[in-house]
C-alpha cells in the first residue's frame, strides 16, 4: 500500500497531504440461522488506507499523468490496454465528464467519475459540477480496543494539515483509497476453521 501511495505521490501535479491507515481483525460474518454461509475462517484481518492529495492546477491536467504513472489499469480496457469508450472508471471517461460539464449532449447528467481498479479507487472534489462532490475529513481513529477483536489506526504525518486547509491551499483534494476485494491488504491474515476429526 505504501509503495502505491509513494508512486502516486510522485505524479506531477499532486502533493501528498496525509494518509490514514486502518488494520483490523474480526470474526467473519456467517449469515443468519436461515443461511448456510459459514466462513472457512475463524478470524480474518484486513488493512485499508486512504491517502489525501492536493491537486496543483486543473484536475484534467493531472488525470493523464495518473494514467501515465501506470499504478493500475483504471476501469475496463481493450486488448491494447486502451480505455473502453464511454466506460465509467477510466481516465478517458473522467476527462470527458469534465470537458462536457458533467452532461451528455441531450442535457442529461453523466454518472460521477472515479478511477477504479481491483482494491483501488481515486476520487476528487467536483465542487462546480452537476453531481458535486467534496472530499470529507478522514474519520478519527477509534479508541484502542474498539471495533472488533483487534483494530489499529494511524495517520501520517503525525500532525497533518486538515483537508479543509489543504483545499484552501490547492483548490482541489484527491483521495486514493486502497483496500477491499482485490487489494493486497484484503484478508492478508486468516485463521482457518479446524475441520472436525473424521
Amino acid at each position: 500500500m505504501r509503495t502505491l501511495i509513494e508512486r502516486l505521490s510522485a505524479v506531477e501535479g499532486l502533493e501528498h497531504v496525509l494518509t490514514h491507515f486502518t488494520d483490523s481483525c474480526a470474526r467473519p460474518y456467517n449469515g443468519s440461522i436461515f443461511e448456510n454461509n459459514r466462513s472457512p475462517y475463524l478470524l480474518t484481518c484486513s488493512m485499508q488506507a486512504v491517502a489525501y492529495f492536493g491537486v496543483r492546477g486543473d484536475i484534467t491536467d493531472v488525470l493523464p499523468c495518473i494514467r501515465a504513472a501506470r499504478i493500475a489499469n483504471w476501469g475496463p480496457q481493450d486488448s491494447k490496454a486502451q480505455d473502453l469508450p464511454h466506460a465509467a472508471g477510466t481516465v478517458t471517461y473522467a476527462l470527458n465528464y469534465h470537458h462536457e460539464g458533467g452532461r451528455y449532449p441531450d442535457g442529461s447528467l453523466m454518472p460521477a467519475p472515479t478511477l477504479e481498479a481491483p482494491g483501488l479507487r481515486i476520487d476528487w472534489d467536483r465542487l462546480h459540477m452537476p453531481l458535486s462532490n467534496q472530499v470529507e475529513e478522514p474519520t478519527p481513529c477509534l479508541p484502542t480496543g474498539s471495533g472488533g477483536i483487534y483494530r489499529r489506526c494511524s495517520t501520517l504525518p503525525d500532525a497533518p494539515m486538515s483537508v479543509a486547509a489543504a483545499r484552501t491551499r490547492y483548490g482541489t483534494i484527491l483521495t486514493f483509497s486502497l483496500g477491499g476485494w482485490g487489494s493486497t491488504g484484503y484478508d492478508y491474515f486468516t485463521v482457518p476453521r479446524q475441520k472436525p476429526p473424521a
